[in-house]
C-alpha cells in the first residue's frame, strides 16, 4: 500500500508540473490583449501551439495569466526553427534570433522592454556578417555598415534617430573606395563623388535638398573630362 501511494504521489506531481498545451484556435485575446481558452473565465498559463491546414506545426509560445511569457517560437514548413525570442509580461527582451533552414543564424536582435535596443547583426548563408547596426529605444541610431559575402566591408554610414546624417560610403569587394555622399537628416547634400576602381574619380554629382543642382561632371580614367551636365532643382538645365 505504501509503494501505491508513493507511486500516485509521483504521477500527480508530474501532471501538476507539466505544461498545458492548447492549440491557436482554442484561444482568444481580450480587448486588452489578455488571452484566454474558449469557455474558460481564467487567464491561460501553458503553451499555444499554432498550426497550418497542412496540420504541421506553425509556431508556440508560453503563456502566464493570459500573457506572453517565456519562449516564442516559429518554424519553417519542413519543421526547422525559423525563429526565437523571449517574452516577459507580453513584452519582448532579449536577443531574438531568426534561422535560415539549415540551422545557421540569419539574424541577432536584442530587445529591451519591447524595443530594439543594441547591435543588430544580420547574416549571409555562409555565415558571414552582412549587415551591423545600431538601435536605441527601437530607433537606428549610430553606425550602420554592410558587408560583401567574403567579410570585406561592403558600405558605411552614420544614422541619427532614424536618418541618414553624415557621409555616407560605398566600397568595392577590393576594398578601394567606391562612392561617397553626405546626408543631413536623410536628405542628400554636397558634393557626392563616385570613383573608379583603381581610385581615380569618375564623376562629381552636386545635390542640394535631395535634389542634383549644379554642374555634374564625369571623367575619364585618365581624369579628363568627358561628359559636363548642369542641373536645376534635379532638373537638366543644358
Amino acid at each position: 500500500m505504501k509503494k501505491l501511494l508513493i507511486g500516485l504521489f509521483l504521477v500527480s506531481s508530474v501532471l501538476a508540473f507539466s505544461e498545458r498545451v492548447v492549440k491557436g484556435d482554442k484561444a482568444y485575446a481580450d480587448d486588452k490583449g489578455i488571452v484566454y481558452v474558449e469557455g474558460e473565465k481564467t487567464p491561460y498559463t501553458g503553451v499555444i501551439e499554432g498550426y497550418n491546414e497542412q496540420g504541421k506545426l506553425e509556431g508556440k509560445a508560453s503563456y502566464k495569466d493570459g500573457k506572453m511569457d517565456g519562449s516564442s517560437k516559429l518554424y519553417y514548413p519542413s519543421g526547422k526553427l525559423q525563429s526565437e525570442a523571449i517574452f516577459k509580461d507580453n513584452v519582448q527582451n532579449g536577443v531574438q534570433k531568426d534561422y535560415f533552414e539549415d540551422g545557421k543564424v540569419k539574424l541577432e536582435l536584442p530587445y529591451k522592454n519591447g524595443k530594439p535596443e543594441g547591435t543588430a547583426k544580420e547574416f549571409y548563408p555562409n555565415g558571414k556578417l552582412f549587415v551591423e547596426a545600431t538601435y536605441q529605444n527601437g530607433i537606428k541610431n549610430g553606425y550602420e555598415k554592410s558587408y560583401y559575402d567574403t567579410g570585406a566591408l561592403q558600405s558605411e554610414k552614420t544614422i541619427k534617430n532614424g536618418k541618414i546624417d553624415g557621409v555616407s560610403k560605398i566600397y568595392y569587394p577590393n576594398g578601394k573606395l567606391g562612392s561617397e555622399a553626405t546626408f543631413k537628416n536623410d536628405v542628400q547634400v554636397g558634393v557626392q563623388k563616385d570613383y573608379y576602381e583603381n581610385g581615380k574619380l569618375k564623376a562629381e554629382v552636386p545635390y542640394k535638398n535631395g535634389q542634383v543642382d549644379g554642374t555634374a561632371k564625369a571623367y575619364d580614367e585618365n581624369g579628363k573630362v568627358i561628359e559636363q551636365v548642369i542641373f536645376k532643382n534635379g532638373q537638366k538645365v543644358k
